[in-house]
């Protein structure tokens, strides 16, 4: 693997932590700003979970907690930029590192005021990413393949949600975290969760069913 390639990794690990661990939209990660960071009282001392202020839809600001994870990974992202994420006052949390060599793009691409990726840069970077995955696992089958190949990241929104949902995370806390205006969208969450308990439990008695009802 190239420098470049391995550089391009650490910019897709950022954008799927961000989105997996703190819920954000594509649209949303486009606009996260350095300064909208600080780290937060919680968590380890070493390790502490951050803080971002994100402004979603409709232009409404909200926080959102950024895990350990995320941040390491965005370090690693300012390091190929040249900067030190911890010492950065301001700049866009995710740029592209490669540009075209004109004027004009280095301008729009150098220092605090470089240009983030837009929202269809970073479904390119997901499908980058996953018809990687894909190459990578021969023993996918062909429904498998096809999934990972539709995978957006706004799948990583949902699967943020519906992991929080199961871990019992409190669905106001969640509400907020999303950013949706209402409580009923959130719970849509809480249903799912739901329903994959009472799958794995109609399972649990079917098997049972099944063992009772074999000749002793």
């Amino acid at each position: 693997m190239s420098a470049a390639t391995d550089a391009y990794w650490r910019i897709v690990r950022v954008a799927l932590l961000l989105s997996g661990d703190s819920g954000l939209r594509r649209e949303e990660l486009t606009v996260c700003r350095r300064e909208g960071m600080a780290p937060t009282t919680f968590g380890d001392d070493d390790s502490p979970v951050w803080q971002l202020k994100v402004l979603g839809k409709r232009r409404r600001e909200r926080i959102v907690p950024v895990s350990p994870a995320a941040v390491e990974a965005l370090r690693a992202h300012w390091h190929d930029r040249g900067l030190d994420f911890d010492t950065a006052a301001e700049g866009p949390l995710i740029s592209p590192l490669t540009v075209p060599p004109t004027r004009l793009a280095i301008k729009k691409h150098d220092g605090p005021e470089a240009e983030p990726y837009s929202p269809d840069g970073m479904n390119k970077m997901v499908r980058w990413a996953m018809k990687r995955l894909i190459a990578g696992m021969p023993d996918l089958t062909a429904v498998e393949m096809k999934q990972l190949a539709a995978t957006s990241p706004h799948a990583f929104r949902h699967t943020f949600g519906t992991q929080a949902a199961a871990e019992d995370v409190p669905i106001d806390v969640l509400q907020k975290i999303l950013g949706h205006r209402s409580l009923q969208t959130t719970t849509i969450y809480v249903q799912a969760e739901k329903q994959r308990v009472m799958r794995e439990a109609s399972r649990l008695y079917a098997k049972n069913r099944a063992e009772r009802a074999e000749p002793q």
